[in-house]
């Protein structure tokens, strides 16, 4: 029986490490549980490690006594991207496998807040759970100080919440400016002339300033949700799983790398009826994956995104970001196994399904 291989592109350091089980974000035993069950077989490689002119590449496969192998192996038909393609060398050579009939899911996973927020409110019915968004400039924030009590300064591209600034007003004419430095919460007021580090963003076209959503509270925490939406053994989006990251005590970043908790969203969900929390699940699942439809309609090949989502008091779901590359450990932080398990495994089914098709075409 011939042998079906789904590839699994890594980054060079997940590629070192997995002889020695040190895989970092990648649980690697959960993508071949699933392909067992469907009798495919994961191999793992770097990009620079396949050749679009040729029908083998060198990969490391999982042997039957269960250590991992370098063997040569047919070039899968289907690819699950888990690296960054920004530069021009990767761009260049997905297009290559692309043109030879490879599918490569997720190929681009990196894109700007600003690209992501321009593609969300051409869908009217999005358009309430999306924040305000624009790029940040003196005059955008002047704006936005008019329109909003509170805002949010961050990065354009990536940040994992480094950097963010809040800004909230206090009285008409007073505001305060707040951010970490140093792991520690700094806090600046300011009335009339701004302050150096709000002059210096404000003139940054590499900053957005952003609406910010009054998120629900835990504890007196304020929380949001990682919500994996990806694509299914019969090529539709599902909610994988939604986990809820919660800010330390004192700050307002939820990010996991600036020392946010995670938890499982109905131990976030305690003052309301069992009833009431299944609502709030399906709502907050309903409006993710009308985002990763809306997404796909302009970015191709999409299959596995990790949306950021708040909720507000009143239990609305608003969008916050999107990340392509979801490294899926704030299921494992919040001891959610068969999510976590589940947002492996459900990759590895949508390559299934691609593999059917691809091989049905070639017939």
């Amino acid at each position: 029986m011939t042998q079906k291989f789904i590839g699994i592109l890594v980054s060079p350091s997940v590629y070192n490490g997995i002889k020695d089980g040190e895989t970092y974000y990648e649980e690697l035993p959960f993508y071949e549980e699933a392909a067992t069950d469907l009798q495919m077989v994961p191999c793992y490689f770097r990009l620079k490690d396949i050749n679009p002119n040729e029908d083998q590449l060198k990969a490391i496969i999982k042997q039957s006594n269960g250590k991992y192998k370098l063997r040569e192996v047919p070039k899968p038909l289907v690819i699950h991207n888990r690296i960054f393609t920004k530069t021009n060398f990767a761009k260049e050579k997905i297009k290559l496998l692309q043109e030879k009939g490879i599918f490569i899911f997720n190929e681009n996973n990196r894109y700007s807040k600003l690209e992501i927020y321009n593609i969300l409110i051409k869908n009217e019915e999005l358009v309430p759970h999306i924040p305000e968004t624009c790029v940040c400039t003196r005059e955008n924030v002047m704006y936005m100080m008019d329109k909003y009590r509170e805002l949010i300064l961050k990065p354009n591209s990536g940040s994992l919440g480094f950097g963010i600034i809040k800004l909230t007003q206090l009285t008409d004419q007073k505001w305060e400016m707040s951010y970490v430095q140093n792991n520690l919460l700094k806090r600046l007021m300011f009335k009339g002339l701004w302050p150096k580090k709000l002059k210096q963003i404000a003139s940054d076209s590499k900053w957005i300033v952003q609406e910010r959503i009054q998120l629900a509270s835990s504890r007196e925490r304020p929380f949001d949700l990682r919500v994996s939406v990806q694509k299914n053994g019969t090529g539709n989006w599902q909610v994988s799983g939604i986990v809820g990251k919660v800010a330390e005590k004192g700050s307002f970043i939820t990010n996991v790398a600036q020392g946010g908790a995670c938890y499982p969203l109905f131990e976030l969900l305690v003052d309301i009826s069992q009833q009431d929390k299944e609502k709030k699940y399906q709502d907050i699942g309903n409006v993710s994956i009308k985002i990763a439809q809306q997404l796909e309609k302009e970015i191709p090949n999409l299959g596995d995104l990790g949306l950021d989502i708040g909720i507000t008091n009143e239990g609305k779901p608003m969008f916050i970001e999107c990340n392509g590359r979801d490294l899926r450990v704030t299921f494992r932080n919040a001891n959610m196994l068969e999510e976590w398990k589940n947002t492996h495994a459900t990759p590895i089914r949508y390559a299934n399904y691609l593999y059917k098709v691809k091989t049905k075409i070639n017939e």
